[in-house]
C-alpha cells in the first residue's frame, strides 16, 4: 500500500546528508494535486478583488502597461489574509521535512505567490538570506510547483554546494531578463542546475544557495509556484520586518 503524502514524510539520513552537502533537497508528490488546484484558486480569488492591502494594489493589475508581471503581480505573504493560505504555510508535511532536513524546530516567516505568466521576465541570481537575514544559521525555502515547471516556462535553477558561501555582493543586472535590478555572481566552481518539477513537488533549499529563474518563453503556461520561508527555532536573529512570525511546534 503506498504511503498516504499527507502523513508527515521521515526524511532519510542519506537525503539529510544531501542536503547539508548540495544545499537543497527535492521532495516528490509532498502536496496532493487537489491541494495545489486549492492554493491556485484561493489565489485566483484574491487576484479578482485587483487590490488586497499588503498583499497587492490596484495599480499593479490595472496599469500593465504590456508587462504580464503588472497584470499578474507576486502576492507577498498571502498567508496573513487567506485562512487555507496560512494553512499551506504550516501544512503538516511541509513542516515534518523541514524539521528532519534542519533537525531543528522551525518559525515561519514568509509566504508568496507567484504567477509567472507567459512572456515574464525571470529572477537573476540571489540568496534568500540577503533579504532575510538569519543568524547564526540560515533560512530555509519550501519552494511548491504547483503545475509542471520546466526550462521552457522558466524553471528553478541552483548552483548545488553555493551555500557554503557567505551572502554574496549584489550588483546592477539586466532587467529585460529579470524583474529583480540586482544579482550575486556565482563562482565558478558551482554547476548551474536546472531543477525540473512536478505538480505537488516541494524544493526545499538553504536560505544561501543561489538560485534563480530565467524567463517563461511558452506561448500560454503560467508557472505557478507557492514559496514559504522558515528559520530554525535556534536562530538567534533575522530581519524582523517578516514579522510577525509563526512558531510551529
Amino acid at each position: 500500500m503506498s504511503q498516504d503524502r499527507r502523513t508527515p514524510t521521515v526524511v532519510s539520513e542519506e537525503d539529510v546528508q544531501s542536503y547539508q552537502e548540495q544545499g537543497y533537497y527535492l521532495g516528490r508528490g509532498v502536496l496532493t494535486a487537489d491541494e495545489c488546484d486549492e492554493i491556485i484558486a484561493r489565489a485566483e480569488e484574491l487576484h479578482a478583488r485587483k487590490d488586497v492591502p499588503g498583499c497587492f494594489s490596484a495599480e499593479d493589475v490595472e496599469d500593465a502597461d504590456g508587462d504580464p508581471l503588472r497584470a499578474y503581480p507576486r502576492m507577498m505573504h498571502p498567508h496573513r489574509v487567506d485562512d487555507r493560505c496560512l494553512h499551506y504555510l504550516t501544512h503538516p508535511s511541509v513542516v515534518a521535512i523541514l524539521r528532519d532536513l534542519l533537525r531543528d524546530g522551525v518559525t515561519a516567516l514568509q509566504s508568496m505567490f507567484y504567477w509567472k505568466p507567459p512572456g515574464a521576465r525571470g529572477q537573476a541570481y540571489h540568496q534568500d538570506d540577503f533579504y532575510l537575514q538569519t543568524k547564526p544559521d540560515a533560512c530555509i525555502a519550501a519552494w511548491t510547483a504547483l503545475e509542471r515547471i520546466d526550462a521552457e516556462n522558466g524553471a528553478l535553477r541552483v548552483f548545488p554546494g553555493s551555500h557554503a558561501e557567505d551572502i554574496l555582493e549584489m550588483l546592477p543586472t539586466n532587467t529585460a531578463f529579470s524583474f529583480t535590478s540586482e544579482a550575486v555572481t556565482p563562482p565558478s566552481q558551482y554547476a548551474n542546475t536546472l531543477v525540473e518539477m512536478d505538480k505537488g513537488d516541494v524544493l526545499f533549499f538553504d536560505g544561501r544557495l543561489i538560485h534563480g529563474s530565467l524567463p517563461n518563453v511558452s506561448d500560454a503556461r503560467f508557472r505557478r509556484a507557492y514559496i514559504c520561508h522558515y528559520i530554525p527555532e535556534s536562530a538567534d536573529s533575522y530581519n524582523h520586518g517578516y514579522d510577525p512570525a509563526i512558531p510551529l511546534r
